[in-house]
């Protein structure tokens, strides 16, 4: 049981390592965003995140009550 947990807890330090490469290695690193509305290929795609599509429809479609009837 302890091997076992001492196995998983070095696969997570090894895996915080690796993730932490770029920004001990480089000056002034830091974590690329992942976010959608950051990515630059997403963009150009024309996805956003869902905030900002639910913002976008939200701006264009109208209140129901003030449809003529």
């Amino acid at each position: 049981m302890i091997q076992t947990l001492l196995v998983a807890v070095g696969i997570v330090a090894v895996a915080f390592g690796l993730l932490a490469v770029r920004i001990l290695i480089q000056r002034g690193g830091t974590f690329r965003s992942e976010h959608i509305g950051q990515s630059r290929a997403m963009r150009e795609r024309g996805i956003h995140c869902a905030q900002a599509t639910d913002k976008i429809e939200h701006a264009n479609t109208r209140n129901p009550h003030d449809i003529e009837q």
